[in-house]
């Protein structure tokens, strides 16, 4: 099977057809990463008993009486390509299991794993996320702390830097939105309460009170807070004395503070928390390029990078699960193009550097399926619903990961030529895809 992998992916021009041989001769492909390029970090403990440990399906897949994809990631197909053998996991364990050292494994890259936080996507949960600049640490200190210039080393992030900072401006834009929601609500239903009343403006403080004593109680709720509010209306001279006939002024309230909430968290997005996001993801770019920038000055002769793929075309970015409508979309595809345009200004012409766009490639792909062979590039291929998926919640913020899919745990149907496994990850066939396109280039630049 590696053996036929190999050649799929060299075999493609370039080179004397009569001959299968590299152009370069290399030691090893060194892999730096997140989830993309994970080969099995966590394929240990349960994650392992339940026939999971890449993000993708794992285990072989493809329909009857077609060729079967093997579960590999990009990285792993390219080092089979560079050096006939498949890369394995470095550093194993997470989800309660302690870290290995694999010998003579060479692949860096884990689930999560952001450029320079450890506080990776799934952290909390017991990945591991050692951040890229880590995991070059732990590549140089078992190898004398340099680069022999022997390797091919791959390089790629910036997803979950992204998943990150929409976590972060999500909390802040609800923060606001809660704020001016609160203080709308408190302020609207107080005047309403009070507008019929032979003094309104007495029976406003009076009602004002009432709520701010009922809300210093222990176990106090909006529901305990507002019926202070109705007995301290009905109390008032003028005002009726019936609980229920406060009732519309209590929805009139709640939409008011609905739409104060909504306002307020737009607001907080549009003049605050999208500018800081997409100023992260350029800083986030700057630190990977100057990790890149530090492995050559190692040592390192021939580093692939890859940017990101198009995320705002994800099922991530486009479900209606994770709320998303167009302007999310677009704030998506913002925070992905300000990360690869810094990493590609900050990379371009340096000849130790091979720029890899997988931005473009992606896009062409979701663009016109069939030219790729791809028969879904909208839904995900996993069940991320099975009972059995114990780690749903890892590896993707806000949606379920296919760290434990595979082949018993698929929708229904031939998956076999989906884009995505879950709703980031690509499928078997997707890293395939990916892997050829890097194959490609390394041939036309000469690495290959």
């Amino acid at each position: 099977m590696i053996a036929s992998l190999v050649l799929g992916l060299t075999g493609c021009g370039g080179q004397n057809e009569a001959s299968q041989t590299p152009k370069v001769s290399y030691a090893s492909v060194v892999s730096f990463g997140d989830s993309l390029s994970d080969p099995g970090a966590y394929r240990v403990g349960q994650v392992a008993q339940l026939g999971g440990g890449l993000f993708t399906v794992n285990g072989i897949t493809g329909a009857a009486g077609s060729e079967p994809v093997p579960s590999y990631t990009w990285a792993q197909l390219v080092s089979a390509a560079a050096t006939g053998q498949v890369s394995c996991a470095a550093r194993t364990g997470g989800f309660g299991v302690s870290v290995t050292n694999v010998t003579n494994c060479t692949n860096y890259a884990q689930g999560g794993s952001r450029v320079t936080d450890p506080n990776g996507t799934g952290r909390a949960n017991g990945a591991l996320t050692e951040p890229i600049v880590t995991q070059v640490a732990n590549y140089l200190s078992r190898n004398n702390g340099v680069f022999t210039g022997q390797e091919l080393v791959t390089v790629q992030g910036g997803a979950n830097e992204l998943f990150a900072q929409a976590g972060i401006l999500t909390d802040a834009a609800t923060s606001a939105g809660n704020t001016a929601g609160s203080t709308t609500f408190t302020n609207t239903l107080i005047t309403l309460l009070a507008q019929n009343a032979t003094n309104p403006s007495a029976a406003a403080q009076a009602i004002g009170l009432a709520m701010q004593q009922a809300a210093l109680q222990n176990g106090s709720t909006q529901t305990t807070i507002v019926s202070a509010a109705v007995l301290a209306a009905a109390s008032q001279p003028g005002n009726s004395t019936d609980p229920n006939s406060y009732n519309a002024a209590i929805v009139s309230a709640t939409n008011a503070a609905t739409t104060a909430g909504n306002l307020a968290a737009a607001q907080y997005i549009a003049n605050t928390g999208a500018p800081n996001a997409i100023t992260a993801m350029v800083t986030a770019a700057a630190q990977l390029s100057a990790s890149v920038n530090n492995m050559i000055s190692l040592g390192a002769k021939r580093v692939v990078v890859t940017n990101l793929p198009d995320v705002s075309l994800t099922p991530y970015a486009l479900s209606t699960i994770n709320g998303a409508d167009n302007s999310t979309q677009q704030l998506v595809l913002a925070m992905t193009m300000a990360f690869n345009e810094r990493l590609r200004a900050d990379l371009a012409n340096l000849p130790k550097v091979l720029f890899i766009d997988v931005f473009t490639e992606n896009r062409r792909q979701i663009a016109d399926p069939t030219q790729f062979g791809l028969s879904n590039v909208t839904g995900m291929a996993c069940n991320l619903d099975y009972p059995n998926n114990l780690f749903a919640t890892q590896g993707v913020a806000g949606s379920g990961s296919s760290l434990v899919c595979n082949t018993n745990n698929l929708i229904a149907g031939n998956t076999s030529r989906y884009l995505f496994a879950d709703s980031v990850h690509p499928t078997p066939y997707g890293h395939k895809l990916l892997a050829q396109l890097v194959t490609k280039e390394l041939i036309l630049a000469g690495w290959l």
